[in-house]
């Protein structure tokens, strides 16, 4: 994650002590990362230890051999490398909460700054690394062989080719990569879309021409007014600004974006706006209609009004994709096609028996583990 992402994760809403949290944080990111990058050395894990006691700027980073402070001040804290959070929380509570006196005994500082806005860092990350549904990406990060580096995790955003017999030929056909974080925070839910609109974005940049050709990507954005809602919550800031550029700039590199919203009205004006193509299925709220006109070409004004009236499975089709504007229907699929999302036939499970306590008893029992 970069520095944003991590700050916009870590720290609250509150605008008065916003900006010394992320001086907080952006410090304590750069350090962890130079300490995995063998830059610098670890932070201590008490306020007694010996090593501070020598210096005269708790602060200064004690750097290590080859690296020299040239090093230090080119090091880019937003690049893609691991973390030990273990070492984030360290330099926080032993660097950044520590001063040295005259006679070099470390301290905890006295200073109404760092009384607002450590203690409040350290809390926020507590609850955060005790979170079990973010465990995936709260988990200490130990250099070590066998974990996971980043082309690994590309690897797993990106797809893997799939060989597939079909009759006497031998089809390769690429993954579709699903990410669920619908049971995850709302507070996570927009870094964590940040982090990965990002990543793959740096990931098309840094292909050359011929590899941008051969590996094209599309992002989908399922419920879309959820990670980039036309608000200005700061929750949702790092996501509006990532999936905005991909919005954009994505063509030219080769990565393209498909937002898939039932309430268009609630999704940012700024990413429907670069949308090329259009597929509007039925709309009844008068606010949606008049916000979707507000993105569709000229001359459409008579479509537009057809939008409260489509039946089941009929849409408007317009933009880059569609030769002409048109009324299409969308084509039946097969059972086995269909995604589980159909709507709950409500009349039949009334008619039908309750359901029993040890059944309510098992619901009951996944609920808490």
């Amino acid at each position: 994650m970069s520095s944003d992402e991590i700050a916009s994760l870590i720290i609250g809403k509150t605008e008065s002590s916003a900006t010394n949290q992320n001086n907080v944080v952006y410090k304590a990111l750069a350090h962890a990362r130079m300490v995995a990058a063998r830059i610098v050395k670890a932070a201590p894990t008490g306020f007694d230890d010996a090593d501070l006691a020598q210096l005269s700027d708790i602060e200064d980073p004690q750097i290590l051999a080859p690296f020299n402070s040239s090093d230090v001040l080119a090091f880019n804290r937003d690049k893609p490398r691991p973390f030990s959070w273990d070492e984030f929380e360290n330099h926080i509570r032993f660097i950044q909460g520590a001063s040295n006196a005259k006679n070099k005994h470390i301290t905890k500082p006295k200073t109404d700054l760092h009384k607002a806005s450590i203690p409040s860092v350290l809390d926020k990350l507590k609850v955060l690394r005790q979170d079990s549904r973010l465990s995936f990406m709260m988990e200490n990060w130990v250099n070590q062989s066998g974990q996971l580096g980043l082309p690994q995790i590309l690897n797993q955003l990106i797809g893997r080719a799939v060989e597939q017999v079909e009759g006497d030929e031998i089809v390769k056909n690429k993954d579709i990569c699903v990410i669920d974080i619908s049971c995850i925070p709302n507070e996570v839910a927009g870094p964590l879309t940040a982090l990965i609109a990002r990543i793959l974005f740096q990931y098309k940049v840094h292909q050359n021409d011929e590899e941008k050709r051969k590996d094209p990507l599309l992002i989908v954005c399922e419920e879309a007014h959820r990670y980039v809602p036309d608000k200005g919550d700061a929750q949702y800031a790092a996501a509006q600004d990532a999936i905005r550029r991909i919005a954009r700039e994505g063509r030219k590199y080769g990565i393209g974006l498909m937002l898939v919203s039932q309430r268009p009205a609630d999704v940012d004006s700024t990413v429907l706006s670069q949308c090329g193509t259009w597929i509007v299925l039925r709309l009844t709220n008068s606010a949606d209609q008049q916000h979707v006109a507000r993105f569709l070409p000229d001359g459409l004004s008579g479509m537009v009004g057809a939008l409260p009236i489509l039946s089941q499975q009929e849409a408007l089709f317009v933009g880059e994709g569609a030769a002409l504007p048109s009324r299409i229907r969308i084509r039946d699929l097969t059972p086995e096609q269909l995604p589980r999302s159909n709507t709950i036939p409500f009349a039949e499970g009334w008619a039908n028996v309750r359901l029993t306590e040890i059944e309510l008893s098992d619901i009951c029992q996944r609920m808490v583990t």
